[in-house]
């Protein structure tokens, strides 16, 4: 079945065999045509993918052949890979993708032998401090509801913790309400105890978080509000920001073309086209154009195109 959703569908009556001979045709194919490309030539795709493109191309095609899981992994790996972390990625992963996604994420990277001494949550921990730390590592360890219940009385008691915390200037800790409430609520819960706060307080809660917190912490609890009310939205504010001012974020623009372009990027590119940020209304398609060039600019289109 398709879905106007998202552009990327799988192929029906998918000949991996035969596109492993063409395989410049079959750059979207991902984990399918790996095995026959080995088993044919004794060669590892990945490799003769990275011998065959280099730079932005190469950081997009090989990110094509990857399932979205092995993706994010990868992701998260290099954010913490040498000295600094980009908190950036980090955040985008952690705070966005559902708990399912979470759990996953947590289990894959957990059981592999290079992580037997430092699980996840110790990396993370290794890698940033105070409420922010705290914050990442409940979500990777499972913090939060994948459920669709909701409660208004518990909707309403939350935002007045909330609006509580904001009236004696909270500053951050640990045993913070909006972590607590943040990290754990599923999504459905969470829009009530937004409406409730701003029925309250008479401001959004992301302007009170903007007001209480800063830097990767304010960001992180930003993203979660984001992805909560409307992700599509949220993705097509990380698209603007990776390629607005001079020079493009190539990595930041890579993983959300290619994280949602089998779940939702037709209506991410809705969501850019008519945002507040875009004041000349150009297209997802057009912005890439103008910030991109050659091969990687070329796949781009093509991603956004899809394959139906």
């Amino acid at each position: 079945m398709t879905s106007s959703y998202y552009p990327i569908h799988e192929k029906a009556g998918f000949d991996a065999d035969a596109y492993a001979e063409k395989i410049e045709r079959a750059l979207r194919a991902g984990d399918k045509v790996k095995g026959p490309y080995l088993r044919r030539y004794g060669k590892e795709l990945d490799a003769a993918l990275d011998k065959k493109f280099s730079g932005d191309a190469e950081l997009l095609i090989l990110a094509l052949m990857k399932t979205p899981l092995a993706y994010d992994l990868e992701q998260l790996e290099n954010a913490m890979k040498g000295m600094g972390t980009d908190e950036n990625t980090l955040i985008e992963i952690i705070c966005s993708r559902t708990p399912d996604q979470l759990k996953a994420i947590t289990a894959h990277y957990n059981k592999d032998p290079k992580h037997a001494k430092c699980p996840l949550e110790k990396a993370i921990a290794g890698d940033t401090s105070g409420e922010f730390k705290d914050l990442l590592v409940a979500l990777v360890g499972g913090s939060k509801d994948g459920g669709h219940s909701t409660n208004d009385v518990q909707a309403k008691d939350d935002a007045i913790r909330l609006y509580a915390d904001g009236k004696a200037k909270l500053k951050g800790g640990a045993g913070s309400h909006f972590l607590h409430i943040l990290a754990t609520q599923n999504m459905y819960q969470l829009r009530k105890v937004f409406a409730e706060f701003e029925k309250l307080s008479g401001t959004s809660i992301e302007t009170a978080i903007k007001k209480e917190f800063s830097g990767d912490l304010e960001k992180a609890y930003l993203t979660i509000v984001g992805a909560t009310v409307n992700k599509q939205k949220f993705f097509a504010e990380q698209l603007h920001a990776s390629m607005k001012g001079f020079g493009t974020r190539e990595n930041d623009l890579v993983r959300v073309i290619v994280a949602r372009s089998e779940v939702d990027l037709n209506l991410i590119r809705e969501e850019f086209l008519h945002a507040d940020f875009n004041k000349g209304k150009k297209t997802l398609e057009d912005t890439i154009k103008g910030d991109t060039s050659g091969v990687f600019r070329d796949t781009l289109l093509a991603i956004c195109a899809g394959n139906q």
